[in-house]
């Protein structure tokens, strides 16, 4: 069952006691790896009653581990107690900061989860009212007040201490509110991690109660820890956890934005034991070579013998950007003879698929983009998500709410997609008398204990079953037709939006990474949602970056270079590390030079 393992694979099979860190290049299969180690934990330590901890940052990535357990090694899935496989923020939540959050926070019951991903915060009575930052911030490892949302999200500049020293009153304000909030037992899942580092550091009896728990912890995506959830990592170690595995590749740390720093994984590398994979099971030697100036990697050895010795070779095609038309310059180029031209690029792309037999689908076949501002060359809509035009309305945010609930309940995610829409339910009915109400699951409770179980889901499914269907419509046309069906239901609900900016399909806004079958038979998205991911064939689009440049960021010392900057080099190299044979670039003909001296 082991036999195929590299050697760098059975050093993560066999591994004894300790800690230790696995640097491993993309398509080293490392998810193979985790599995392998997985199943003979599982077979030795038997008779052992404490379990394993397996961690991963998507639930994808926990999907994918479990797969490989149950397909090539043949483990019973899901893991039952006493081991546990999750997300990291699940397993803060499970064990960490739902049963000891309110020793921290001062709140009489169980803590609840607010604010993305677990529904929308939409508290917020006026322009300087501070509730309505609390999802868009948290604290950090150092107790500072730290923006988690972008600067758009805010009504005034952030600047932490004013010119005296002391803190600026915004600042304060936005503390006051979120301790408020946290005796009222909110918190949002960056609180959450918080919170749980101060419980762990101010008991740790509950620290050792956890790390006993579990004889090994394995964490996969490791680069993509922030400080909090690193030292929570540290004092488990500290209170008894020996046995930890890291399992990363610091080059494909790509959620700065959420203050993921791959320094910390780098750190340590440096102090645990080490584990190198440096062999690419995924990709062409071409490809590998391509892409290891965007590396740390001295080398990336492809040893996959279907496709390592692939005779196609990366390629960097060239694009016209738009110009402004100005007085002195009269022959300008449109936005759409630029789109001209990065479409005739993706029809020789997929002609080149073609000729070489590969499928043009969603499985096998690939276009990726830098920032939904450059999805406008596929003909999508840009920056449906951008801050400045989102088209939901102050104290009506669980218009969201509901509308997601539907798509994903028409979409076979019920019990999601009714949790949202009987939240959604009840705020749209509070909100017109209380612009502060949310809907808690204490409430709800209480409403069910009147009502009753049976009278409460009634009531919950004639809303729903009112509700227009979401195929094929914008949100602006859901709503619409949203509105008319409750009111010939005689339901006292009217949504609002910014009608202005809900000329948008209501698939592409919540669908996974804007993908929909009605537009392109190839998956396209950015390089964020391809993460993890293999195709055969991937063409790479990039476009001028707002603020640094790719010229500068490549031609500038590392060392005098921002996170953000340095951040898009790796998501560049994510993007071109994702294909097995066929690999292409799209970049402003300003820029060809630029990538071929850093690529070739």
């Amino acid at each position: 069952m082991y036999s195929n393992l590299s050697e760098g694979q059975k050093k993560i099979l066999n591994y004894g006691e300790g800690t230790v860190v696995v640097k491993a290049c993309p398509g080293s299969g490392k998810t193979f790896s985790i599995a392998a180690r997985i199943s003979r934990l599982l077979k030795e330590n038997g008779k052992d009653k404490r379990g394993l901890c397996i961690i991963s940052f998507t639930n994808i990535a926990c999907q994918e581990i479990e797969d490989k357990l149950s397909k090539v090694f043949f483990t019973p899935v899901p893991l039952k107690h006493p081991h546990f496989l999750g997300t990291i923020d699940s397993f803060i939540n499970t064990f960490i900061f739902l049963p000891f959050g309110h020793l921290i926070m001062g709140c009489d019951s169980r803590p609840e989860l607010v604010g993305e991903p677990h529904g929308a915060w939409s508290v917020r009575r006026g322009e300087r009212d501070y509730d309505q930052y609390f999802d868009k911030t948290t604290f950090d490892s150092n107790d500072l007040l730290t923006p988690i949302a972008p600067h758009q999200a805010f009504n005034f500049i952030w600047s932490y201490f004013r010119k005296d020293g002391n803190v600026n009153g915004n600042i304060l304000g936005i503390i006051r509110s979120k301790n408020a909030l946290f005796k009222k037992g909110y918190a949002n899942q960056s609180d959450a991690n918080y919170i749980s580092l101060k419980v762990l550091q101010k008991y740790p009896a509950i620290a050792q109660n956890l790390a006993e728990k579990f004889s090994h912890f394995l964490i996969d995506e490791c680069q993509d820890t922030n400080d909090v959830q690193m030292k929570i990592i540290d004092l488990l170690n500290q209170n008894g956890a020996g046995n930890i595995m890291l399992v990363g590749d610091r080059d494909q740390s790509i959620f700065e934005w959420n203050h993921a720093h791959p320094d910390l994984f780098d750190l340590k590398y440096s102090l645990w034991d080490k584990i190198l994979l440096d062999e690419n099971r995924r990709s062409s030697q071409l490809i590998c070579n391509f892409i290891k100036n965007l590396s740390t990697f001295e080398d990336i050895k492809a040893v996959n013998d279907k496709v390592k010795d692939s005779v196609l070779k990366p390629s960097i095609e060239i694009y016209i950007l738009p110009k402004k038309k100005t007085a002195k310059d009269k022959t300008i180029i449109t936005f759409q003879e630029s789109a001209e031209s990065f479409k005739e690029i993706l029809k020789n792309f997929l002609r080149e698929c073609e000729a070489n037999n590969i499928s043009i689908d969603k499985e096998n076949t690939a276009v990726l983009y830098r920032g939904t501002a450059s999805s406008k060359y596929l003909g999508l809509t840009s920056d449906i998500h951008d801050f400045a035009t989102l088209p939901w309305v102050m104290n009506h945010y669980h218009v969201k709410n509901i509308l997601k609930g539907k798509h994903m309940y028409e979409n076979a995610s019920f019990s999601k997609g009714y949790k949202l829409m009987e939240k959604g339910y009840f705020e749209a009915l509070n909100r017109p008398h209380d612009n502060r109400f949310y809907c808690s699951s204490q409430f709800l409770a209480d409403v069910i204990s009147v009502a009753g179980i049976k009278n409460h889901r009634n009531e919950v499914f004639k809303f729903i079953n009112a509700l227009p269907e979401t195929k094929d419509k914008t949100i602006a046309l859901w709503i619409k037709e949203a509105n008319d069906a409750l009111k010939k239901s005689s339901i006292n609900i009217e949504f609002e939006i910014e009608a202005q900016f809900g000329n948008v399909n209501i698939d592409d806004y919540f669908g996974e990474d804007l993908n929909s079958d009605q537009l392109y038979p190839f998956y396209f998205g950015t390089v964020h949602s391809v993460k993890g991911k293999t195709f055969q064939a991937v063409l790479l689009l990039l476009a001028k970056r707002a603020g640094k440049n790719y010229d500068t960021i490549i031609k500038s010392n590392p060392k005098i270079l921002k996170p953000k900057d340095l951040e898009e080099l790796r998501i560049v190299y994510v993007g071109l590390s994702r294909p097995q044979i066929l690999l292409k670039m799209a970049v402003p003909a300003s820029d060809h030079k630029l990538w071929y001296d850093k690529l070739k």
